[in-house]
């Protein structure tokens, strides 16, 4: 692999790199305010859950590469403490994409990317009223992480109060995540969408451990037909089918075009009865 040591390069070319490769990122789209009532809406792609109790949000506003100057929403939080941190999905990306331009203070990034602004329940900045949720809260600190242009400012925020569009949440709390249309930040100007199409879930058993990727016969481990993936499936079994446990002997005449669509289906018992047969 390619080695390279963050000092050897530019801060420019190191974010290219980062932002590149560290991805999808969720997009909290954040609403502050300052101490003269302005309201400040901007995009933030180094941003995540951090804790469910207490419930606490992160994300961090960089210092510009090019000038070294902190940004509006930095400034306001200094000043007033408190954030909506806004999720929006799809329909709304390039409005979104509007309010991360580079205003004066004094612009009210609602107006311009015409986002509607709503009265918060708790916290003086307003939420917005298309996005998919809104958390209003509190700072709980500000960690500065360096001084230099690209630095980040990590700001904890603690969850206040939760809105939620009607009709995404069941009797269970669960989410419909298929529906949501919820997107992502990649490198450069290139984003994700999440929809069903994109979607694909990932089976786990809480309750018991799989047998390993250091349990599995070398014929498994080592085999060429199979991915990653395909002998990932293979190892998350609680145990080996028992039909297949005395001997544990490979066939040597295998249809892995069969095991992979067995895999594929998540036919997981059948597939390891297909390879001892």
């Amino acid at each position: 692999m390619e080695k390279i040591n963050p000092k050897d390069i530019e801060p420019r070319f190191l974010y290219r790199i980062l932002s590149g490769v560290v991805g999808p990122r969720p997009i909290a789209l954040v609403s502050t305010t300052n101490s003269n009532g302005d309201v400040n809406l901007a995009p933030f792609s180094f941003f995540n859950l951090m804790s469910i109790n207490p419930p606490v949000l992160v994300f961090s506003p960089l210092r510009r590469l090019r000038t070294n100057t902190t940004k509006d929403t930095l400034n306001n939080l200094e000043e007033c403490p408190e954030v909506v941190i806004n999720i929006v999905g799809y329909e709304h990306v390039e409005q979104m994409s509007i309010s991360g331009g580079e205003y004066l203070s004094s612009v009210d990034e609602f107006e311009k990317s015409g986002f509607t602004a709503k009265k918060s329940t708790i916290v003086k900045p307003p939420y917005v009223g298309e996005s998919i949720a809104s958390f209003e809260c509190k700072v709980n600190s500000i960690v500065a992480l360096g001084n230099e242009g690209g630095a980040g400012n990590l700001v904890v925020c603690e969850v206040l109060m939760v809105h939620l569009r009607n009709g995404i949440l069941n009797e269970e709390y669960q989410i419909d995540v298929a529906n949501l249309d919820l997107i992502g930040r990649l490198g450069g100007d290139y984003y994700v969408g999440i929809n069903n199409e994109s979607l694909f879930s990932v089976a786990k058993n809480g309750s018991s451990l799989g047998i390993g990727w250091d349990a599995l016969p070398d014929e498994i481990k080592f085999n060429k037909f199979l991915t990653g993936n395909e002998i990932g499936k293979l190892a998350s079994v609680n145990e080996i089918p028992i039909q297949t446990k005395k001997g544990l002997t490979i066939s040597s005449k295998i249809d892995y075009e069969e095991v992979k669509l067995l895999l594929k289906e998540n036919k997981v018992d059948d597939a390891w009865k297909l390879l001892c047969k």
